[in-house]
């Protein structure tokens, strides 16, 4: 009995996972439609195994959905050319990879590759018809001209995905066959201000003003490098320039407004949004959100409504709203309670959102006072781990007393940065419920032990290097705790994913 009780207390529960595992998380979230998720924990399964076919080819078709054609297209050829020349269809996703990039002679000949060698594939037809169409597109363009232009198209992509250093990579290429491109210079900066390069962003900015002293491009990107850098003599000198100018291009006109609106002048920012509306600026829903905005800051309410329904939660594009900066920016603004915008988004990710995003929207209101809404979920709701946060959220404010088990979430949003960085990473309200039901009502609260098992969880899950000590010395706990702790979560974690109640 005492050598039975010496191995049940030696008993260490393992959290390592292989590829396959990491993959079949993945799988689940694409299946959700959680395509950023999905292509995170691809990536995790291919750090186990890199030369995987399925493994490749699932998060090219990932990636390719998320619109980050050039990762895509590097794993493709990876499978193509180095792994397994039969999967021909891969020319294939090669071809649309590269039209949707603007590519058009590289993806016709991707295709005509895919049409030789499989004559009778499963593409057929949308091969042929896809043949068809870049062979007209080709017939039209100058393809001297249209070289760099596709570069700095790929690069603009890059860019808007996050992607800078490979962003930073392309731009070069374009100023180096075409140097006064100014376009891409003023990409430039904006890639190397992203990555944290100040000093060349800076310089790149000011080339392009040498050049061409009225650029409105570079000197908008300037006035938000200096707002950012909190540096408001330049930024003063910088919008004194853009004061005087008066663009007649609807492109012009939007970029002068979006920055205006990012500096916080928004009766400037509204009248040139407006303007560039007048003029034929291609209105989608970023532009429809901008204008909802200034709209709302300046009191015209009518306007800003009319505006916020075109913006239709961003559906059209591929990332959640929340995952936008000034979106995070407007819901935690002083008066958020009171902005439409913001309610409406909470509300809808109440009732419409996944799990994560579901809890973060209780604590969010909550923390708003909003008992109407929390009350009308703990009544109403159709998720119990949501409808029973909401009650208990909303016993607590009617208490005035903490709930020890809400406060782990409470402390691991200040452990991160406060609420806004907590949006960032939803999945941490997901670990937190995980930890909320191994506690139980009548569980014992070591509030900063279980914040510190979450954290550290949560950072070796997303492949964060950090140490348990590291952990527990921020989260004012023993290693002792958070490693006992760690063992529980660890395998509630396990049991839930085989479970199939996935929901990070």
């Amino acid at each position: 009995m005492k050598e039975v009780n010496q191995r049940k207390k030696a008993r260490v529960i393992s959290f390592h996972h292989d590829g396959e595992f990491f993959y079949q998380k993945g799988m689940v979230c694409y299946q959700k439609g959680d395509l950023e998720r999905a292509s995170k924990y691809l990536n995790r399964a291919l750090k186990f195994k890199p030369n995987e076919v399925e493994y490749l080819c699932q998060q090219a078709a990932i990636l390719s959905e998320l619109e980050e054609y050039e990762t895509s297209i590097n794993l493709l050829k990876k499978v193509v050319y180095e792994l397994d020349d039969k999967l021909t269809e891969c020319y294939f996703f090669l071809a649309n990879n590269y039209a949707y990039l603007g590519d058009f002679q590289e993806a016709l000949d991707e295709v005509s590759t895919y049409l030789a060698v499989e004559p009778d594939g499963a593409f057929k037809q949308e091969a042929l018809e896809l043949y068809r169409m870049l062979a007209e597109e080709i017939e039209d363009i100058d393809t001297e001209e249209s070289a760099y232009i596709s570069i700095h198209e790929r690069g603009r992509l890059a860019l808007e995905r996050g992607h800078f250093e490979e962003a930073v990579s392309l731009f070069k290429k374009v100023i180096k066959d075409e140097p006064n491109f100014l376009a891409a210079q003023n990409n430039l900066a904006i890639a190397y201000f992203s990555m944290g390069v100040t000093g060349m962003a800076l310089k790149a900015a000011e080339w392009v003003l040498e050049k061409d002293p009225g650029n409105i491009h570079a000197l908008c990107n300037l006035a938000t490098f200096f707002y950012q850098l909190d540096d408001s003599d330049n930024l003063t000198k910088v919008m004194h320039r853009l004061d005087r100018l008066y663009p007649l291009l609807p492109e012009h006109c939007g970029k002068l407004g979006s920055t205006y609106l990012y500096v916080g002048d928004y009766e400037k920012a509204s009248r040139w949004l407006k303007t560039a509306e007048r003029k034929g600026a291609r209105c989608d829903q970023v532009f429809c959100f901008w204008m909802a905005l200034a709209a709302y800051h300046t009191g015209d309410q009518e306007l800003a409504e009319r505006n916020w329904r075109q913006v239709d939660y961003f559906s059209g594009k591929p990332f959640h709203p929340f995952k936008y900066s000034k979106i995070q920016n407007m819901m935690f603004e002083p008066d958020a309670q009171d902005n439409f915008m913001v309610m409406d988004l909470i509300k809808k990710e109440v009732w419409e959102g996944n799990r994560a995003y579901q809890l973060f929207s209780l604590f969010y209101l909550a923390s708003k006072g909003d008992e109407a809404t929390l009350a009308e979920v703990a009544d109403k709701g159709t998720d119990f781990v949501v409808k029973g946060t909401a009650r208990r959220l909303l016993e607590e404010r009617r208490a005035e007393k903490p709930d020890m088990r809400l406060q782990i979430m409470r402390q691991v949003e200040i452990r991160v940065g406060g609420k806004k960085e907590a949006l960032k990473n939803p999945e941490l309200y997901s670990f937190w419920s995980v930890v909320d039901s191994v506690i139980g009502p009548s569980g014992n609260t070591d509030c900063s032990g279980w914040a510190a098992a979450l954290l550290y969880l949560w950072k070796k899950e997303f492949g964060e290097r950090t140490s348990q000590k590291e952990i527990a010395d921020e989260l004012g706990t023993t290693v002792y705790r958070l490693r006992k702790h760690v063992g529980e979560l660890a395998a509630a974690l396990d049991k839930q994913w085989e479970d199939g109640m996935v929901w990070l």
